[in-house]
Parts: C-alpha cells; structure tokens; sequence
C-alpha cells in the first residue's frame, strides 16, 4: 500500500476498487435481475431487456451462480404506503447477490401535476433512495441511477428506454453514479439515413477532454471536426491527423465564430453534432479579480455557445435529428470558492439547456449537458497534493475519473437512440460525496 494509500486509510477512506471501463467487448454485463416494487412483472420492461440482449432473471431463485452484475428495479406502479416496504425488502434481500463493478437502475415515474401527491412524494423520494445506494455500493466499484419514465412510455414506446438503459447498464457509465436520467420527449424516433457518415464538431479538441471526446466519436464513426485556438494549431492537427478527422483552428469567443461555422457546416452539408467543450478558468476571489478575468471565462465558456449556437440554428447547420452537447462542471452546481466567474458560466449552461431543449424539439435537435466532477488531466496533476487527493477521493467511487468517462457520455447523448432525452445535465463525478 502506498503512503498515499496509508494516510487516505486512516482518514477512513477504503481503497478504490479498479472501475472496470468499456474496453470494446464488455459492454454489458452477464446477469441482469429484475425486481419490481408491485406486485406483477413488468412484461413490456422485461421483453426490452431481453431485445437488448440482457441475461434477464426475474426472480433470485432462478440464480445458477449467486452473482449478478446489475439489477434493474422497476418503481413504476405506486401501490400506497407498502411501496416504500416493498422498495426495502427487494433491494435488502438481493444486495448480497452484487458483484464489484455492479449497476443498479431504478425506473420511476417522474413527478408530474397529473399524479398523486402521495406519488409524486414517492418518486422524490427514490431520488435521495438512490444516492443514499449508491454513497453504499461505491466502495465496491458499484453504481446507482434513476430513469424517470411512465409507465405508458414502457408500454407504447419503449424504444426511448434503450439508450438510457443501455449506458447505465454498462461499463460506459462505470463514473457515472447517483444522477437521475428523465425520458422528456414522447416522439417516436426519426429515420436516420445509415448510410451517411455524420460530422461533428468538437471545440477544444487538442488534448485533454476534447481529444478524448474527439477519439471516441471517431471510433464511433463520425467525421470529426477539431476545433482549438491558433496557439494549438500544431497539436491539434496532430490530435484530428491520428483519427483521420480535420483541424480548424478558431477562437470560438471571437465574433465571427459563428458565421466561419456556418461557412464549414456548407462543405459538410450541415453537422449532425456540436459538441462544446471549450473552456477556461481564470481563478481568483470575487474581491481580486480583475473584470477582463471575469468577461474572458464567461466568453469562452457561455456566452460563445449561445452565439455560436443562434447562427448555425439560423441557417439550419444542424442536421434535422441532430445532436448539441455542452461541457459543464460539477463546480457550477455545487459553486467554488475563487471561482465565481467560472461557476457562473457553468452553471449558466445547465440553464441554458433546459431552456433551448423547448425551442429545439420544434427542429427535431436535442440539447444536453455533462458536468465532470475530478477527472484526471495534465491540469489536475499539477494541483497542489492536498487538494488533488480530496479531489479524487471526495466521491462515492473513491478516485478520479478519465477523460474517456466524459467522452463515453457525450457519446450516449450523441446516439440516435437518445432521441427521448433532452434539456438535461448528467454529471460524471462518481457522486461527490460534498454538493449536489
């Protein structure tokens, strides 16, 4: 055990378990148990689960080896108080089946004005269930997260169950703990021409987060746009050069942004994903820092996403069935001394989505956020000790997380059959165990 080890120990942090990541065969995971808080089974959820190739078992007897990596728990059906005994007793009794590395989803109904006042409790009430779980079970490498849903959604179109079903279920989600996914779109999919190669576009795309976004769209079969200041132009060309994509190098804060996007999105008869990741952080207290400081963070990191986002809307850049995803931070939820300015526009993107997630659906595009929580990067390397260490154990897994943990969820948002979701900000910090 290394000293860092040693010290963490006596603190009382357990070591973390090694999170076993998507490495492109172990997608999904062997045994999949379905338990139900109602008293039937759900036999449109289990008919999903099966078309996605999950070993389903429905009851804990029929277990040949008493080891499951993932339990699906469906609370759809609010049967009065007994609900909530229900909710104990099924995950009490089979928590001892879990694996390391396991998944644990409930579905829930969302709070909505048209359910009960004892539903509605029910269903924010799985809310504090679930990251209670998953502050549990992270110790083992083990997550917990929540789809919202209806149960008339399950029955009349559960295709929009698949994507989110499908991430959290699998090793791409292995950062991913505690947050809560809703299906907000009742439209059937669009038809979606296979056979066309899509183009995205990455801001931020030389290293670090970028590239790893940029890597596994690639891998994805995208056209990969790299997009990174003039300073980062020899990197970047190298970073876009290794994934057979292009290098564009502009200042995304510079006024004329938008209409060079547009220009581009011509050569490429529009973008079918846009992907902001762009940012800066200029940290000093509020009482020292200086006004360019402030305005040059909320440029970069805010306000050049909505203007660059206004024009390609205006002439239509963005493909019908298209895709937007905004980099955010755990920092604009949960705020951070000294960084006022860049808690604000974090923040500032998680409102933005919600909104344009309204004005978008019109256009048949989808709008969503990731938040990182500590992710491991040159820039978190040269942190101070301290604060570099609390950094990756202040959360419920115990450790940093990879560029690669925000790039696989970028990716879930980006995929066609994400066509349910929009408006919303999942967070990759494997649950701080302070904040939101």
């Amino acid at each position: 055990m290394s000293l860092t080890n040693k010290l963490f120990s006596l603190l009382g942090f357990a070591k973390p378990i090694t999170l076993k990541r998507y490495n492109g065969h172990n997608h999904l995971p062997a045994n999949t148990l379905v338990l139900n808080t109602a008293t039937q089974s759900n036999e449109a959820l289990n008919q999903l689960l099966t078309k996605l190739k999950f070993n389903v078992i429905i009851n804990n007897d029929d277990l040949i080896v008493k080891s499951i990596e993932s339990l699906v728990i469906d609370a759809t059906s609010y049967q009065g108080e007994r609900s909530y005994q229900t909710l104990y007793k099924t995950v009490h009794e089979n928590l001892k089946y879990l694996s390391t590395n396991a998944r644990i989803v409930l579905i829930a109904k969302a709070s909505q004005p048209s359910l009960s006042t004892e539903e509605n409790t029910f269903s924010q009430a799985l809310v504090g269930f679930s990251k209670s779980l998953a502050k549990e079970v992270g110790r083992k490498g083990s997550t917990v997260n929540i789809i919202f849903t209806s149960t008339k959604q399950i029955s009349e179109n559960p295709k929009a169950l698949v994507a989110p079903l499908g991430f959290l279920l699998s090793a791409k989600s292995a950062f991913v703990s505690g947050q809560v996914v809703s299906i907000n779109n009742n439209k059937n999919d669009l038809t979606v021409n296979k056979d066309k190669q899509k183009t995205a576009i990455v801001t931020g795309a030389a290293q670090g987060i970028g590239a790893a976004i940029a890597e596994k769209l690639s891998n994805d079969g995208y056209l990969v746009i790299g997009i990174d200041i003039e300073p980062m132009k020899a990197l970047l060309t190298t970073t876009m050069a290794n994934l057979s994509g292009e290098a564009f190098t502009l200042d995304v804060s510079d006024s004329c942004a938008g209409e060079q996007l547009i220009q581009l999105g011509k050569k490429h008869h529009g973008f079918d994903l846009v992907v902001h990741n762009a940012g800066i952080t200029r940290d000093k207290t509020l009482g020292k820092m200086p006004e360019q400081w402030w305005q040059q963070t909320l440029n970069i990191n805010l306000l050049s996403v909505m203007r660059i986002n206004k024009s390609l809307l205006s002439q239509n850049s963005i493909n019908s069935g298209g895709r937007i995803v905004c980099l955010s931070s755990m920092n604009g939820i949960a705020g951070q001394g000294g960084q006022t300015n860049y808690a604000c526009s974090k923040a500032g993107i998680i409102g933005y989505v919600a909104s344009m997630s309204r004005e978008l659906s019109t256009k048949n595009i989808t709008i969503n956020a990731v938040a990182p929580g500590f992710i491991e990067t040159k820039m978190t390397k040269k942190m101070p000790f301290a604060p570099r260490e609390m950094g990756r154990r202040m959360n419920a897994l115990g450790q940093g997380g990879l560029p690669t943990d925000v790039a696989e969820t970028v990716a879930f948002f980006a995929t066609d059959d994400c066509y349910a979701i929009s408006g919303q900000t999942v967070r990759v910090c494997g649950l701080n165990i302070i904040g939101a």
